[in-house]
């Protein structure tokens, strides 16, 4: 199973960093011109959704949408079985070259387990 992993800038707490499998993906939406909010199932098996928005050059939801299916689906690349997508504390952001341009902040958002 495939797992992809999102961290705001300095993980505190509960909510902060996360990793879902890829299975668990619900799907994306744009949020404003900069932002797209991409949703897993709920971790504790409730309905509903976690949500991770991630920051990105202006008008880069198509870009985001690509970097986010090309990190679900196999191939030689993204076979590994844990995808850095967004860590901000290390300024790691998963690029394919599209022009996605992820950036900081990220915002992890879960619901109580």
């Amino acid at each position: 199973m495939k797992y992809l992993y999102f961290a705001e800038g300095t993980p505190t707490g509960t909510g902060t960093a996360c990793m879902f499998p890829a299975s668990s993906f619900t799907g994306l939406d744009p949020i404003s011109a900069t932002t797209t909010r991409i949703s897993f199932q709920q971790g504790n098996g409730q309905d509903g959704d976690d949500d991770v928005v991630l920051t990105h050059a202006s008008g880069a939801h198509k870009d985001v949408a690509e970097l986010i299916a090309f990190a679900l689906k196999e191939g030689p690349i993204t076979k590994t079985k844990f995808i850095v997508v967004a860590d901000e504390a290390n300024g790691i952001y998963l690029d394919v070259g599209n022009g996605a341009a992820l950036g900081t902040p990220v915002e992890v958002t879960t619901l109580a387990t």
